[in-house]
């Protein structure tokens, strides 16, 4: 019969954490029967479980090496991981996304004290933070800024990738079992898959290149996640404060963590509740959450003209359930959506020209803040246009998962642990007494199912959703026999490296190619434009839009005031695919016409007009100057 006791000499049943010790000394003392196993207990101040049987000395299995090996384990796939989480960040985009200008822009608008620019209802602070304190420590040129923008990336998806670890200590197996190793294979175990899990969706679903706030909010919900979990185990102030403080930070990140922080809080009440214990933590919690939500809320707020926690929310689901125009130059049509109280300016009809060079000083204007440009918008709820984007969102979510090797193989390994268990029932028990654990991932994928989904915003629940069949069986006393951990590991990594090598291969062949940001036509297109002769700050006109996209503005300083074309995308009446683009009838119209769409651009106060793409059998028209090593060419207006 086996005896437990803590340092106190209490019952172990009265204690929720059990630590089993490996230390030297401690493997030492084990060797002396009773009294060893009593002078290690007495050893720490902490809470630690020792097994003995009557006064036989500790079992053999327990090996002087088992440490360092672990602690090597550990160190080389963190480091695998960190290598490929630095190549795919610096390979795999070298440009900007529509979302990265915006937060670049409000990175820029921070030491200049932009307070309107700052609390935007649309795209929030929290990352762009990061990205303006990291900028002034490296050198005030376009590749340095380059630079600094993948350093943070990096550093966040380390920190997530410790947070992920932070996670798993959290579901750690610590059951007492036969022998210290067993557990320390379930440990091996769990953690070698949860790797396999990180690597192929961090990387491959969400990215180090991607310039955004999503990894930053993995990053958080992992941390939130694992103190929940932790909570329940040992109610304490502490933690709860600390939970508060990530939820207020995960909502200065992302508008979403609003609705998470609400799905997280209830259901660390509910849990602790249903467990008889102490639920007053979780008021501290949302004390300080409500302290953290609260000035962002009031500048928010202030920026926007009204009451608002964030327009992220009502603004794609405007634009992606109620299939409101979206993204540029909305000028009220169809009727029926409303009238934009503050629209851009179209300054002409044939062809469409919009002008938007105020209130507003960032790179792209019209998408630099949505919610001011659409202000005046109707909101409202149709049952219809409701289950439409459900069902629209949930072919998406199928077509996301389809190219992912990881969900394959976390599907055939739960399979294989599941009839490799005895006891079905305890499996399926063990998996339900969890819901604290996935619940609030679950509740994620949920929310954006019903407004907007893309497969960037779920990393952090995949993670912890494929997780789950893991965990479920690390805590189960009948566990696995070495050959089926064995054999679910190779799965596993073999699914990892599949998924890198197919969804990542732009980083194996920009690799292979030496393609890095220099090559991208973008950033070659913001360097002719300095030769050139323009300066930072000056104002641009642009044949076509809408220019979200505008890598090439934003690292040559320039901003964009004007457009040809931009027309907001209707997707109940949408372009016929053959319809000819701006810019294809921008350079098979007459010189005459071209000349009439540059002297209104000239009325707009920029300074260049620029068009790419022009036929190769059409000639240069007069005063278009073609710039040099790009596709694009430029007229001068002053």
């Amino acid at each position: 019969m086996y005896v437990f006791a803590d340092h106190n000499r209490q019952p172990l049943s009265r204690f929720r954490y059990v630590t089993i010790v490996h230390t030297p000394q401690a493997i030492n003392l084990l060797g002396k029967g009773r009294s060893g196993v009593l002078a290690l207990v007495g050893m720490s101040t902490q809470k630690i479980a020792v097994i003995a049987k009557g006064s036989e000395p500790f079992p053999t299995g327990v090996r002087r090496n088992a440490p360092r090996r672990v602690a090597a384990y550990h160190l080389v796939v963190t480091c695998l991981i960190l290598i490929l989480g630095a190549l795919e960040g610096w390979y795999k985009r070298t440009d900007f996304s529509t979302d990265a200008i915006s937060y670049l822009d409000i990175s820029r608008a921070i030491p200049l004290r932009d307070w309107k620019m700052i609390f935007n209802p649309l795209w929030s602070v929290g990352y762009p933070v990061l990205l303006a304190v990291a900028r002034p420590f490296f050198p005030p040129t376009g590749a340095g800024e380059w630079f600094s923008i993948h350093v943070v990336n990096f550093a966040i998806f380390v920190g997530a990738w410790f947070a992920f670890l932070f996670l798993l200590r959290s579901v750690d197996p610590a059951f007492l079992f036969k022998e210290p190793e067993d557990i320390e294979r379930r440990r091996m175990f769990l953690f070698l898959s949860g790797a396999c899990i990180f690597v192929s969706i961090q990387l491959c679903i969400d990215s180090v290149s991607r310039v955004g706030p999503d990894l930053l909010v993995t990053l958080l919900f992992f941390l939130a996640t694992a103190l929940v979990i932790r909570l329940l185990r040992a109610p304490s102030y502490g933690r709860a404060a600390l939970l508060g403080l990530i939820l207020g930070l995960g909502y200065w990140t992302k508008g979403i963590f609003m609705a998470l922080a609400a799905a997280l809080l209830v259901v660390a009440t509910v849990a602790l509740f249903s467990k008889k214990r102490k639920v007053t933590p979780i008021f501290l919690s949302f004390a300080i959450f409500i302290l953290m939500v609260v000035p962002y809320a009031a500048g928010l707020s202030w920026s926007f003209g009204k009451f608002t926690l964030g327009e992220s929310g009502p603004l794609n689901y405007a634009f992606h359930v109620n299939l409101l125009p979206r993204w540029t130059n909305w000028q009220g049509k169809p009727d029926g959506y409303g009238k934009p109280i503050h629209p851009t300016q179209q300054i002409s009809e044939d062809p469409n020209i919009f002008t938007f060079g105020e209130p507003y000083h960032n790179t792209y204007p019209p998408f630099g803040n949505i919610a001011y440009w659409y202000q005046g918008y109707r909101h409202f709820w149709s049952l219809k246009y409701q289950a439409v984007g459900i069902a629209r969102d949930l072919q998406y979510l199928v077509q996301a998962l389809i190219p992912q090797p990881i969900f394959y193989a976390v599907v055939l390994s739960a399979i294989l642990m599941f009839f490799a268990v005895k006891d079905k029932k305890i499996w399926i028990g063990t998996t339900a007494a969890y819901w604290p654990f996935y619940l609030p991932a679950v509740v994620g994928v949920l929310l954006y199912i019903q407004v907007h989904l893309e497969d960037r915003y779920l990393g952090s629940f995949f993670s912890i959703l494929c997780l789950l069949p893991f965990v479920t069986i690390a805590q189960l006393r009948d566990g696995l026999s070495r050959k089926t951990q064995t054999l679910v590991l190779v799965i596993m990594a073999a699914s990892a490296l599949l998924n890198y090598a197919l969804v990542d291969k732009d980083v194996l062949v920009h690799m292979s190619n030496h393609y890095t940001y220099a090559e991208n036509p973008q950033w070659k297109l913001a360097v002719a434009l300095e030769r050139a002769g323009l300066n930072p700050g000056d104002q641009m006109a642009v044949v076509g839009g809408p220019n979200a996209s505008c890598t090439w503005a934003y690292f040559a300083h320039l901003r964009i005031v004007a457009e040809l074309g931009g027309e907001p995308f209707d997707q109940r009446h949408p372009a016929p695919p053959d319809a000819q683009s701006p810019i294809a009838k921008f350079w098979h119209s007459s010189q005459a016409q071209q000349q009439k769409i540059v002297d209104i651009f000239r009325q707009t106060g920029a300074v260049a007009v620029i068009a790419s793409e022009k036929p190769p059998d059409i000639a240069a028209p007069v005063g278009w100057r073609h710039l040099e090593g790009t596709n694009t060419w430029m007229y001068r207006l002053h």
